[in-house]
């Protein structure tokens, strides 16, 4: 199993978010939106300061053959999981 995390924010960020929370698992740029787009978590009622939209935490679990097995999407996007709650739904693809 291999976890990734992609955020939108650009990669020197996402660097630095991993190291706060200690993340297990490397943090991936998404600056250009492309795999927001791909998943459709881009939120249809929050925006940055420029007015564009902001993605929606979540996490889509992928299994080898490249099938989405689960999705979680974030209720509000200041709101994140527990790594650990995240982590736990990923066992259960093994």
């Amino acid at each position: 199993m291999q976890v990734l995390a992609i955020s939108v924010d650009p990669a020197e960020r996402g660097k630095w978010v991993e190291e706060k929370l200690k993340a297990p698992f490397p943090i991936l740029s998404d600056s250009k939106h492309e795999v927001m787009e791909l998943y459709g978590t881009r939120s249809p009622e929050y925006h940055n300061r420029e007015g564009g939209s902001i993605n929606t935490p979540t996490l889509v679990l992928i299994d080898k053959t490249g099938a989405v097995r689960w999705i979680h999407q974030a209720t509000n996007f200041r709101v994140r999981e527990a790594i650990e709650e995240d982590l736990a739904q990923a066992r259960k693809l093994k």
